[in-house]
């Protein structure tokens, strides 16, 4: 007759206990492993365990001698041992009839003889055993060896509790912390599965911080932090036994074995559509956007662990550019981030250089008759190191720090002093130059225009600030006010890129604009795509009717030249013109540009 281990009447309670501590399913540790050996030689045996019982399962923290890492639960001698304060010895398995016909001991490992102290912890709850088993019966298991395996068992739950300490655990959530993940990360990778599978490291941003930081203005810092306390039990949920880690404000991680990323993605996949649904907290759904990193751990090529957690950001932070549920992170990705970074702390260093920020102008002429009207500040930064870096890569990158506001005034500075170079040369040229929607969330760049107007010898109708449609949308109060402002100054004032942005032609009525910059993407397909000439005829008809000159961006071919001023467009910029020149070289250019075009054209 087989007899099954009888259910505690804390057995909820005891069960919660052992998944708070997020011992199940994670790597060997070197402590507990000592223990177990110092065990077998301790007591003479061929085995040793440090066992967890689960709900459907006993599961063995640190193994001596045992091949499996687990067992049913029906089968453990552990679940027994639940039961008493005292530790539960078993002389010999075949004349006890609980275990008699137990598969541990009719089959492998043929287990005979059994020890197990419980873990008890200070609310009195048993999580499992410290046990000692062998293959041969035993006539005796006297006093001292009790005593001596409840010492074992001592400090089996010391180290369980110094892993529960405020050292290893996030004191808001209980999961462990970011400390605990990276010890745990070096152990997963010393004990790596054999069975073909991969590891890897999975963050799991449950809300980003500006969702997070919305939600505290809104509701207050205690509704914030009972959020990720119930998005932390979600995705603990979500992940069964297998523990989470909590390693950044609303970072949470894990570690996930795989065959290779293909499989890697399934279980992304079904991890990111469980936490899809809205995470409730008092009667609140949010529903924030779920973003998964994943970096690989036991390969060959696998990251180091120290950079594990960096690695992680670096992916959840390509996740979210690229506006996708998840990303695996690779060298070439780590790579780009590394130049981000190198080029943003070089930033400052660039602007008090002499020689590695220039400005080049491209000009602009009049498509009527070719002559030169003005000319775009475009800058270009030389690195000694990096080489040439594009606007296009560095402005993005600055545009999400404070550094925005510092190129824009060396810009700014730089543009007026050639300015007032030309006009003292008796050169009329319109000197256009590019703002970014921070620059006119704020008054900073309209003050240090007015300044430096005060200051220099230049016609402020001979200078046009250029803003691109989304900076309106992203807050139109604000720069509304800067952009009247500056009309008020006497500057011209562009909007760049025009066709591209929210199509709300409502804010040409209430912006002081008095250029229209026709977006290059429907001039390069002339006369090719018959709907960007539609397009294109109708922006100049509508820049005409609100009184704006109409400027074509990315004129290359005559071609485009003359159909575009045959259409009424009033001005024009673009590679078949001229391509973006240092000031010396646009002095050279300037003298027979008019001539040159009549020519070509």
């Amino acid at each position: 007759m087989t007899f099954s281990p009888p259910l505690l009447r804390s057995e909820n309670e005891r069960l919660a206990a052992l998944r708070e501590l997020c011992l199940l399913d994670t790597p060997t540790d070197p402590a507990f492993d000592q223990m177990t050996l110092l065990a077998t030689h301790v007591f003479d045996t061929s085995m040793a365990l440090i066992s967890l019982v689960d709900d459907g399962r006993q599961w063995f923290k640190s193994r001596i001698g045992m091949a499996v890492r687990e067992t049913p639960r029906s089968q453990a001698f552990c679940a027994y041992a639940l039961h008493s304060v005292e530790p539960l010895i078993v002389l010999d398995t075949l004349l006890d009839a609980r275990f008699v016909d137990n598969p541990l001991v009719t089959g492998a490992p043929g287990l005979r003889f059994y020890a197990g102290a419980p873990l008890i912890t200070k609310e009195g709850l048993c999580l499992g055993t410290f046990c000692v088993l062998d293959a041969a019966p035993r006539t005796a298991f006297d006093a001292r060896q009790v005593t001596q395996l409840r010492h074992f068992a001592r400090l089996a739950m010391m180290r369980i509790e110094t892993l529960r300490s405020i050292g290893y655990a996030d004191a808001l959530t209980q999961l462990p912390n970011r400390t605990r993940f990276l010890e745990d990360v070096g152990l997963w990778i010393n004990d790596a599965p054999d069975d073909g599978r991969h590891l890897f490291a999975v963050a799991v941003d449950v809300c980003g911080p500006v969702y997070l930081q919305q939600m505290q203005s809104a509701f207050g810092a205690d509704h914030a932090d009972g959020f990720l306390q119930a998005a932390a039990r979600r995705l603990a949920h979500a992940l069964g036994p297998a523990p989470a880690y909590r390693i950044d404000t609303t970072v949470m991680a894990c570690v996930l074995a795989a065959e290779h990323e293909a499989a890697l993605e399934e279980q992304l996949r079904a991890l990111q559509a469980q936490l899809a649904e809205p995470c409730e907290y008092q009667g609140i759904p949010h529903a924030p956007a779920v973003t998964l990193g994943a970096v690989a751990l036991a390969m060959s090529d696998a990251t180091p662990m120290a950079d594990t957690a960096r690695v992680l950001g670096a992916a959840l932070a390509h996740a979210r550019a690229a506006h996708r549920p998840w990303a695996i992170y690779h060298p070439q990705l780590d790579a780009a981030q590394q130049r981000a970074f190198r080029i943003l702390a070089a930033i400052p260093g660039a602007l008090a250089a002499e020689g590695q920020l220039q400005l080049h102008y491209q000009p602009r002429i009049d498509l009527a008759d070719g002559v030169c009207t003005g000319v775009e500040a475009l800058l270009r930064w030389n690195h000694p190191e990096l080489g040439a870096i594009s606007p296009a890569e560095f402005i993005p990158l600055a545009e999400k720090t404070a550094l925005i506001g510092d190129i824009t005034a060396w810009v700014v500075r730089a543009a007026l002093a050639q300015a007032e170079i030309w006009h003292g040369a008796g050169l009329r040229l319109t000197v256009s130059l590019n703002v970014s929607a921070l620059d006119l969330a704020t008054a900073a760049c309209a003050d240090l225009l007015d300044r430096l107007l005060g200051q220099i010898r230049v016609d402020p109708a001979l200078i046009e600030i250029e803003f691109t449609e989304s900076a309106v949308a992203d807050d139109p109060v604000s720069v509304g006010v800067q952009l009247r402002r500056l009309r008020a100054l006497g500057l011209q004032i562009a909007i760049d890129d025009f066709g591209t942005g929210h199509s709300n032609f409502s804010y040409l009525k209430q912006i002081p604009a008095t250029t229209l910059k026709l977006d290059q993407s429907f001039v390069r397909t002339l006369p090719s795509d018959m709907h960007d000439v539609t397009i294109l005829c109708a922006m100049i008809r509508l820049g005409h009717e609100f009184g704006h000159r109409v400027v074509a961006e990315g004129i290359e071919t005559a071609q485009a030249y003359e159909l575009l001023a045959s259409w009424g467009c009033d001005e024009g910029q673009g590679y078949w013109i001229a391509r973006p020149m240092p000031a010396a070289q646009l002095t050279d250019w300037l003298a027979p540009a008019a001539q040159r075009l009549r020519a070509s054209s």
